[in-house]
């Protein structure tokens, strides 16, 4: 009889854990957008309850010019807040915060006199909608979405506000 049981709650331990996993927590790909300067970023999205998550993004850029080069590195994260439109069509806003630094080096000069960076506070806001229902690898579902960022940040290169619109492809799993 406790071989029987013992089967029995494994068996529904076990079908609880699929269960489990089939509402997809985590979603990693690229935010495609201008990101003031910065570029695409890797994006990853943590889901905290059924309406609510966590994004957090990262973007580097580095450029060539004539007389220089110029390098750029972003780190931010926000909490969002979803609403469910139709199905897996679904809406989201929420805001953060993030760092960007920025270092540009002339390099017409033998020395590194004309080296200028800045680390820089950003205050974020986001509003996207999302399209959730297309799976492409093994059922895994692909997340399509369009945001809006505003972004204001305090001191140095980046102290004005910024609208960066992004296209985002991720996968969630």
């Amino acid at each position: 009889m406790r071989k029987y049981l013992f089967c029995l709650g494994l068996f529904l331990s076990t079908v609880g854990f699929i269960q489990a996993q089939s509402m997809p927590n985590h979603a990693l790909g690229l935010r495609f957008g201008d990101n003031g300067g910065v570029g695409p970023e890797l994006s990853y999205q943590q889901a905290i309850s059924e309406l609510t998550r966590y994004q957090v993004d990262f973007g580097w850029r580095s450029r060539r010019f004539d007389q220089g080069r110029e390098q750029r590195i972003k780190l931010s994260g926000g909490y969002q807040w979803i609403r469910i439109l139709d199905g897996q069509f679904q809406y989201y806003y929420g805001a953060g915060t993030g760092l960007l630094y920025q270092s540009y080096r002339n390099d017409s000069s033998s020395n590194y006199a004309n080296q200028e960076s800045s680390t820089n506070l950003i205050l974020s806001g986001i509003l996207g909608v999302e399209y959730t229902g297309i799976e492409i690898l093994y059922g895994y579902p692909l997340h399509l979405g369009l945001d809006i960022r505003p972004e204001y940040g305090l001191g140095g290169y980046y102290d004005r506000l910024i609208f960066d619109v992004a296209l985002a492809l991720r996968f969630s799993f």
